[in-house]
């Protein structure tokens, strides 16, 4: 245990070494945020059935007002720089993420100054993540249900044309929820046996389908999904949806859906789940 918690700490103490003097100059400790950082990870690691350790995503680094607000200033990417350091020297350790680090920049002043606290949490359930992630065969082998599409609460259609679709706040879902109560990655839809299947991934305000809370359910035509205040119909008929409602389009294009966890570009950290 510590000789992996010494080698955590030193990728991170190696990365912000690099990102942060060209960024923020002595106004952070490499050695010292980096200890912290890899204390909580090593900490907050959860292992999934499988024995596969996840490393906590959420992060919360809190400093004397006068440090937050100059750090801001002088690297106003500095959260995005970190959240790809933390997700690097994760990978690099063996350990897993259920989706893109977040952190998020705090002050208190009872804080002297230079001085940084850091805690971390667990933004999903990594069991019931791996389970919603179960691989499948490659694309071109997956039978999908012909014709199946969504409805969304504003009558535009989402044509379901691969095998698997996420559902959420973020920007890089598939389909992409604007509302402060779904969670980043919320739910995702994956195909098995020529059916589509919603699963809730660890969300904190959860999936209903027909009015009913689901983990999953296998999708049928005439299911009601309900998302926080967003309602989604699920269809199958080849042709129908196109003919009766506009086309929805993400407002950026998505990422393919479960590789989140090795992707390295910048998030909106200082959004809640």
């Amino acid at each position: 245990m510590r000789e992996q918690l010494s080698k955590l700490e030193g990728q991170l103490e190696n990365l912000f070494e690099g990102s942060l003097a060209k960024l923020v100059g002595e106004e952070i400790s490499a050695g010292n945020l980096a200890s912290q950082l890899a204390r909580t990870m090593e900490d907050g690691l959860r292992r999934d059935e499988a024995g596969n350790a996840y490393a906590p995503n959420e992060f919360a680094l809190t400093m004397n007002p006068d440090d937050a607000s100059r750090l801001v200033d002088q690297a106003p990417d500095i959260q995005a720089v970190l959240s790809s350091d933390v997700a690097q020297a994760a990978k690099r350790c063996g350990y897993s993420l259920t989706h893109q680090p977040s952190i998020t920049l705090a002050s208190d002043p009872t804080l002297d100054r230079r001085e940084v606290r850091v805690i971390s949490w667990h933004s999903s359930n990594p069991l019931e993540f791996t389970k919603a992630m179960e691989k499948q065969p490659l694309e071109g082998a997956v039978q999908l249900p012909e014709g199946a599409f969504l409805i969304l609460g504003d009558g535009r259609h989402f044509e379901l044309d691969k095998p698997v679709i996420n559902v959420g706040r973020r920007i890089d879902n598939q389909i992409v929820l604007e509302d402060a109560h779904v969670s980043r990655t919320h739910a995702q839809l994956r195909v098995r046996d020529r059916r589509y299947v919603l699963f809730d991934l660890g969300s904190t305000g959860g999936t209903n389908v027909n009015g009913r809370q689901v983990k999953q359910h296998i999708l049928r035509p005439g299911d009601v999904i309900t998302i926080a205040e967003s309602r989604m119909v699920y269809g199958e008929d080849e042709g129908a949806s196109k003919d009766t409602s506009t086309a929805y389009t993400p407002p950026f294009p998505p990422r393919p859906a479960g590789d989140q966890d090795t992707e390295t570009d910048s998030w909106n950290s200082k959004e809640g789940r």
